[in-house]
């Protein structure tokens, strides 16, 4: 009986290890996805308002969004010339969708006092709100620990989490007086969100906080089931995040850093279609990124000790010297 079981264990096991090294999600998403209800089931007449849309994996995801039927999209950044053509380029995705079901609405998300008023904007045009998407974030700058200005941490997250906070609050608190109705927040968040990344100590820790608070949250709304969030957890996706940063004293490092975010990135168009389909199955949390970044994020989840001595090993490849 003992061997029958050590058998059957290690044959899930070795299934698992598969499905680890051929996919770009994690087990349980990849599962989902495969078995799980689609995107077009889920979304389909649903308004879902998507930040940080107007490049990148907001944009990523608004593209595939739109190709569900019925769907009605509300899409938020500061700048509005880059969301119109989002919008534009998400109509010529899909004919049937009609230019009113695409509402543009900019904002800057570090405005704590248009949040409200953005919110009243999106259920007068639409009548309700089913899904937030949070996705607005920065970089900020690559630099050593000790270097990095204290007012790029306190940009960052001022930008990363507050105002994510308080948007999700102002959105959740909508949710809660909508008796009878689902909701959904959905945060992005990042690998980096899970494990430190050496030169990214402004913007890695801000990804950190989101977990804190919104898996508190999560546990808040056990008995509330109408509610749900999912934290979404991209590795390396080819957005011009990178590109947007701040180099500062971090400038000698900083296409060393860039070489190997962006080697074998994701693409924003998969990412939006993990994303999406992590929501549509009302999945608690959700990892995603190309090899060997999952592998990885199992270590550090399950056998710290190993990931410790397998990334000091490895830093010393990837680190610079010190002076």
């Amino acid at each position: 009986m003992l061997e029958l079981i050590v058998a059957v264990f290690l044959a899930f096991l070795a299934i698992c290890v598969g499905i680890l090294f051929i996919s770009d999600c994690d087990i349980w998403t990849y599962l989902h996805i495969k078995f799980g209800k689609d995107i077009a089931t889920r979304f389909e007449g649903k308004v879902v308002w998507v930040t940080g849309a107007s490049s990148g994996i907001g944009e990523g995801i608004a593209k595939e969004l739109v190709k569900v039927k019925n769907v009605k999209i509300i899409l938020s950044a500061r700048r509005n010339e880059e969301l119109e053509r989002v919008k534009r380029e998400c109509l010529a995705l899909n004919n049937s969708t009609k230019q009113d079901a695409i509402l543009v609405l900019p904002f800057d998300m570090v405005d704590y006092d248009s949040h409200a008023k953005a919110l009243e904007k999106v259920v007068k045009t639409f009548g309700k709100l089913d899904i937030l998407i949070s996705n607005a974030a920065a970089m900020g700058q690559f630099a050593l620990w000790e270097e990095a200005p204290i007012s790029t941490d306190k940009a960052l997250f001022d930008l990363n989490v507050f105002s994510l906070v308080n948007l999700n609050r102002i959105v959740l608190n909508y949710f809660k007086n909508e008796r009878g109705r689902q909701g959904h927040l959905a945060v992005v968040s990042s690998l980096a969100g899970k494990m430190g990344f050496p030169y990214l100590t402004p913007y890695t820790p801000t990804k950190f906080a989101l977990h804190g608070y919104f898996d508190s949250l999560r546990h808040e709304l056990r008995k509330m089931e109408r509610i749900h969030v999912t934290l979404l957890c991209p590795g390396p996706v080819e957005t011009n995040i990178y590109n947007d940063t701040l180099t500062g004293t971090g400038a000698r490092f900083k296409l060393t850093m860039m070489s190997t975010l962006t080697r074998n990135a994701m693409t924003t168009a998969r990412c939006g279609e993990i994303c999406l389909a992590s929501i549509a199955n009302k999945l608690e949390e959700s990892w995603m990124g190309p090899l060997p970044n999952l592998p990885f994020m199992y270590l550090a989840a399950y056998q710290p000790f190993l990931f410790s001595k397998l990334t000091a090993y490895t830093m010393k490849f990837m680190l610079l010297d010190e002076k």
